[in-house]
């Protein structure tokens, strides 16, 4: 009888997700051994190493493997979401080494958690099957609903983590059954199979347009798209401010992702069912966003409500998903990436003892006291909004563009207003630190890691604004696969 020979899986595929769960669990045990008022060593290790990790993972630029029974892809486009991933933590660690002693919770678990984050979220980019993206996403939340509610003593801390969390387990159970959906009307999870059998078989079932609104939905969550968003202003709000800008950025991205490549490439042929659900989706998203941050007065709110209006500009990058949309989708990551994180940063610049720091009457006066800090938070303001000379304006023009070429005329004309409406609520915060006097309040004191990342991310904002071709380079470069 000839023996059953079955494919070994190729572990160098998947190196890098190895070498970040080999950090995450080195930093639980390395913790152990460091004193409870010494747990920034640990922020440090976990910096260099993630750095390390970062520089290892450019090696994969331009390779492509498909492994593990056809479940993991790495291709140009899950390298550059794992870049941006690994760029994220670590911004996101610079500002946290000071951050966490003023707010007292100092606690090596908190970088272990970043890095198992990270660990879920890179596998949602190289998921090349449903149920791998539902492990990568379930991976990333667990770790991500812990960060929100890290702050434990802070009762609006526990609030919004109780709510992301009971949220997030409702949702995931909606995700899967759409993933259960698509098994039982196709026979198989994986993402490239599910396309050859809608393919050959000419099925276009009712069925199947249920289960692409559900996946919808379990990805929404994590995308904050609206119907979806309302747990964002209060987790948001809540959370350490830190993992405030992490969560804004990097499992928003995952999940936009994620949902790009199941869509485009499990249900290409059905793309007119997806493409109606969505254009309303992004519509509302951006709108909602927009016209609620109007009302706001606690910055990190009105960042929330913004960030709910991002992701709806992002969708549009979804929606032209041919080659030009998804070059434009990639460059508006890492545009987000900068200015959003960037203006977190301000908030967590002002962050001293009894003074949160996220209020827009914080930033008062602020250009006296502190110009160069005004001039940044400008900068990003400019970004968000999409003016020049900033990379928000590249990203945004791009997004656009690509959204007209494919024919959603009267969805750009929408962008563009609610463009105009974020100028108002944006520009509060910048009226307040040129036109008004600073308060009488303690002095403003930054760790150096904060003051490195707000200005190299200020800095980078308007350099790839005024020269954008090496990112939109790098943009294209990860898409030959991918496509």
């Amino acid at each position: 009888m000839n023996a059953i020979s079955f494919p070994v899986p190729n572990i160098y595929a998947i190196i890098p997700e190895i070498l970040m769960t080999a950090l995450g669990c080195f930093l639980l045990i390395f913790d152990l051994f460091i004193p409870k008022d010494r747990k920034r060593i640990v922020g440090i290790v976990a910096l260099f190493g993630i750095v390390f990790i970062a520089l290892f993972t450019l090696s994969y630029i331009g390779k492509y493997y498909v492994t593990f029974s056809g479940m993991f892809v790495l291709d140009g486009f899950s390298v550059a979401l794992k870049e941006l991933f690994f760029l994220t933590t670590i911004i996101v660690i610079l500002m946290s080494l000071r951050y966490l002693e003023i707010e007292n919770v100092s606690l090596g678990e908190y970088y272990a958690l970043l890095v198992f984050a990270n660990v879920g979220m890179m596998i949602m980019a190289s998921a090349q099957d449903l149920i791998m993206v539902y492990l990568g996403l379930e991976t990333m939340a667990l770790s991500v609903y812990v960060l929100a509610g890290f702050m434990k003593m802070n009762e609006k801390c526990a609030e919004a983590a109780l709510k992301y969390f009971l949220l997030g387990v409702f949702i995931s159970g909606i995700f899967l059954y759409g993933i259960a959906l698509v098994y039982g009307r196709t026979g198989t999870t994986n993402i490239k199979e599910v396309a050859d059998f809608i393919y050959y078989s000419g099925l276009k079932d009712p069925v199947l347009f249920l289960a692409i609104v559900l996946i919808a939905a379990g990805l929404g969550l994590e995308i904050a798209m609206a119907p979806f968003h309302f747990w964002a202003p209060d987790v948001y709000e809540g959370a350490p401010t830190t993992v405030t800008a992490f969560i804004s950025v990097a499992p928003k991205v995952a999940a936009i992702a994620a949902l790009l490549r199941i869509y485009v490439q499990a249900f290409p042929f059905l793309a007119s069912y997806w493409q109606d659900l969505l254009w309303l989706v992004a519509a509302l998203t951006m709108t909602i966003g927009n016209v609620t941050a109007v009302l706001q007065t606690n910055v990190k709110r009105l960042l929330a409500y913004s960030s709910i209006a991002h992701a709806g500009y992002m969708l549009l990058g979804v929606l032209a998903y041919q080659k030009l949309g998804v070059e434009a989708l990639v460059f508006y990551f890492f545009a987000y990436c900068l200015m959003n994180i960037g203006a977190f940063g301000l908030v967590i610049y002002l962050r001293r003892d009894n003074i949160v720091g996220d209020e827009i009457e914080d930033f008062k006066g602020l250009a006296q006291t502190h110009p160069a800090a005004a001039l940044v938070m400008v900068i990003f303001l400019l970004s968000l909004t999409g003016i020049p000379p900033t990379v928000g304006f590249v990203g945004k023009f791009l997004l656009f563009s690509a959204a007209i070429k494919a024919g959603f005329y009267w969805l750009v004309v929408i962008a563009v207003i609610n463009s105009v409406i974020s100028l108002y609520y944006y520009f509060k915060i910048a009226k307040v630190m040129y036109m008004e006097n600073p308060a009488d309040t303690p002095p403003v004191s930054a760790s150096l890691g904060v003051k490195v990342a707000i200005f190299a991310l200020g800095a980078f904002t308007i350099i790839f604004g005024l020269i954008p071709h090496p990112l939109i380079s790098f943009a294209q470069a990860s898409l030959k696969a991918f496509m």
